[in-house]
């Protein structure tokens, strides 16, 4: 899992043996600058074990998909971004299971969008809200 950062403690009922269960939400924000008119990768993801093997295709889901351009969900190879200090780190020079966000500018647009994203994971006790902010130029 890439590590998750800037806590959002908000409660998301969870159903668990009838039993409704708060469970936090982790806010992840990110960055892209994309030419107009292309399509350009805004996030990535994945969920492996420490042999690099799927553990969970990631489940993400669009909440705002911005005002000028196309979002589009795809389970592709990826490579692994994990931190040195993450038994895990070893993935990252192998393509994995995973789900990439690409991103479409409309035609002729440039200037600044926002995109939020939420995610889990059947294998990853967690749900993370991403928030991407994108620049469009020329």
């Amino acid at each position: 899992m890439n590590v998750r950062h800037a806590l959002f403690y908000s409660a998301l009922l969870l159903l668990e043996g009838g039993h409704a269960q708060a469970q936090e939400i982790e806010k992840e924000s990110t960055s892209a600058t994309v030419i107009s008119g292309s399509r350009t990768v805004i996030y990535q993801s994945s969920f492996v074990h420490p042999d690099c093997t799927t553990a969970a295709l990631p489940r993400l889901k669009v909440l705002d998909g911005g005002k000028h351009g196309k979002i589009q969900i795809v389970h592709e190879k990826v490579f692994p971004n994990f931190e040195r200090s993450n038994p895990r780190f070893k993935c990252n020079g192998r393509k994995v299971d995973g789900a990439v966000v690409y991103y479409t500018p409309a035609a002729g647009f440039t200037g600044s969008d926002k995109v939020r994203l939420r995610e889990s994971s059947e294998s990853e006790a967690g749900v993370w809200e991403i928030t991407a902010r994108i620049t469009v130029v020329d």
